[in-house]
C-alpha cells in the first residue's frame, strides 16, 4: 500500500508523495534541519495527519521531520535562483505553451467542445490572479481534489486550483516545483515553518533511522544541475575567504552550507587579483558546471586585473563581482604626499579590511587611514592600502568572538560592510 510523506508550509499541506521524498524539495533543507522528537497527539497538525484515534489519545507520537523557518526557505530558494521573478516568467511561459497547444489542436480540426472551457480560462489566467487565489486557498485551508469540501461561492481561479490537476500540482505552471514553493512561502508569515515530515517513511522502512535523507536526495541532483550543488566563492586571497566565511557563518547561518570557498592554504595558491583572473579563466576553460562567484576587491589593482576578463566569454555559471561601494568610503581619511585628506576611495582602496565595520576600523576615535601607493597609468588612478592590517584582523577576531556568545554585542556591532558583500553574492544569480 505504501506510506506517505507530506511537505507543509505554515501548516498547509502543499505536497504529498508516496514512499519517497521529492529530491528537489529537499534542497531547501540541510541535515542540521532534521528534528526527532515526541509530541502529544493533540499537538499534531490534523490538516496534514488527520484526526487522532480516540483510543490513542494518550499516546505520545514520535516525529521525524526536516524543519526550517519560512524566511530561511525563501533565502535558500533565492540563492538557488528560484526567485519570484523566475517563478513569474516560468508560469507565464508554460501557461502560454498550454494555450498554444489548445490552439494547435483547434487549427488541426480537433473538436474543441471538450477543452474549450479550459482553453478560454487559461487565456485569461495571469500569474497575479493565481497567486491571489493560492493565498486564499492556503489561508482558508481549502483542500484540493480528492477532498470534497464545499466549493460554493469560490472564485473560478480557486476552483481551478482545487480541481483535479494531474499535470501540474495545484494547477501551477512551472518547470521545477521549487518555483511553486517559492511562491507559497511568499504568501505566509516568514516566521512560520516549512516542514517535510518523513516519520511514516522511516517507520515503514523506506529510510533507515539514521539515514541522511536530505543530503542523499540532494547529492543525486548535483551532477547535472548546478543550482543544486554548492556555490563556490573565489576571492583574491586566503584572508578574504576566511573573513567572509566567518561573517557568513555568523550573519547567515542558514545559508552557510550553500557556499564553499577556495582553499588557498591546501592548494598553495598565491592570491592576488591577477591570480584570481587566472583561476576564473581556468575554471571557464575546464567547463566546470558549479556556480561560482569571483569576488574582486574594490580597488585600482582589482579593476585593472578584471579588465582582462572583458574579452573573455565566461559561461553563465560564473559571476564576476567587485566588493560594492560603501557610503563610509566616500569620505575616508587618506595619507599622501600632501598629508591627511578625506577622499572617495571606492574603486581605489576597497580591500576586505574596509568592510569589517566602523567598530573595527576606529582606533582612538579615528578611522585607520589609507596609505597611497603606486600610480596606475592605465586607469589613471592611485592604488591605496589601509594601514595596520594585522591590527584590524585581530580586532575583527575579538568582535566575532564577542558576537558568538553575546546577543547584545551582535546587535550593537557594525556589519553593514560585510552584509553588503554577502548580499551581492546572494543576488549574483537573481
Amino acid at each position: 500500500m505504501g506510506s506517505y510523506t507530506e511537505l507543509s508550509i505554515d501548516g498547509y499541506p502543499l505536497l504529498e508523495t508516496k514512499s519517497e521524498v521529492v529530491p528537489e524539495v529537499m534542497t531547501i533543507f540541510r541535515e542540521t534541519d532534521r528534528r526527532d522528537f515526541t509530541r502529544a497527539p493533540g499537538e499534531r497538525n490534523e490538516l496534514v495527519l488527520g484526526t487522532v484515534d480516540p483510543e490513542r489519545i494518550d499516546e505520545a507520537e514520535r516525529v521525524i521531520a526536516y524543519v526550517c523557518k519560512t524566511s530561511h526557505a525563501v533565502d535558500r530558494l533565492n540563492v538557488m535562483g528560484f526567485t519570484l521573478r523566475r517563478a513569474r516568467e516560468d508560469f507565464e511561459a508554460l501557461r502560454n505553451a498550454a494555450v498554444e497547444k489548445f490552439a494547435s489542436w483547434a487549427n488541426d480540426g480537433e473538436d474543441t467542445a471538450w477543452f474549450q472551457q479550459k482553453w478560454d480560462f487559461l487565456k485569461r489566467l495571469t500569474f497575479d490572479d493565481y497567486v491571489y487565489a493560492l493565498r486564499e486557498v492556503m489561508t482558508r485551508r481549502l483542500r484540493p481534489f480528492p477532498f470534497t469540501d464545499n466549493r460554493e461561492g469560490l472564485s473560478p481561479v480557486i476552483k481551478y486550483i482545487l480541481e483535479e490537476n494531474e499535470e501540474h500540482l495545484l494547477g501551477y505552471f512551472c518547470s521545477d516545483i521549487r518555483s511553486l514553493l517559492r511562491v507559497a512561502c511568499e504568501l505566509v508569515d516568514p516566521k512560520t515553518y516549512v516542514v517535510q515530515d518523513i516519520s511514516n517513511l522511516v517507520f515503514a522502512g523506506y529510510y533507515e533511522e539514521g539515514e541522511s535523507v536530505c543530503a542523499n536526495a540532494t547529492l543525486g541532483l548535483t551532477e547535472g544541475h548546478p543550482e543544486n550543488s554548492s556555490r563556490l566563492i573565489l576571492t583574491e586571497g586566503s584572508t578574504d575567504s576566511a573573513l567572509l566565511r566567518q561573517a557568513l557563518d555568523l550573519l547567515y547561518p542558514h545559508l552557510a552550507a550553500f557556499y564553499s570557498f577556495l582553499d588557498f592554504d591546501s592548494s598553495h595558491s598565491q592570491g592576488g587579483a591577477g591570480h584570481l583572473v587566472s583561476i576564473v579563466k581556468a575554471f571557464a576553460a575546464a567547463g566546470i558546471t558549479n556556480r561560482m562567484v569571483a569576488l574582486f576587491d574594490n580597488d585600482t589593482a582589482a579593476r585593472e586585473a578584471r579588465s582582462s576578463l572583458d574579452a573573455t566569454r565566461l559561461p553563465p555559471n560564473i559571476a564576476v563581482l567587485h566588493y560594492p561601494d560603501l557610503d563610509i568610503l566616500r569620505k575616508y581619511p587618506t595619507l599622501g604626499p600632501s598629508g591627511l585628506s578625506h577622499l572617495d576611495i571606492n574603486g581605489l582602496a576597497g580591500s576586505i579590511e574596509l568592510y569589517l565595520g566602523v567598530d573595527v576600523l576606529s582606533v582612538g576615535g579615528s578611522l585607520v587611514p589609507i596609505q597611497w601607493r603606486g600610480y596606475n597609468e592605465t586607469l589613471g588612478a592611485y592604488q591605496g592600502e589601509v594601514m595596520h592590517k594585522n591590527r584590524l584582523h585581530a580586532a575583527f577576531q575579538r568582535k566575532v568572538k564577542r558576537c558568538r556568545t553575546d546577543a547584545e554585542a551582535m546587535q550593537a556591532a557594525d556589519w553593514a560592510g560585510l552584509k553588503s558583500i554577502l548580499e551581492a553574492v546572494f543576488g549574483a544569480y537573481q
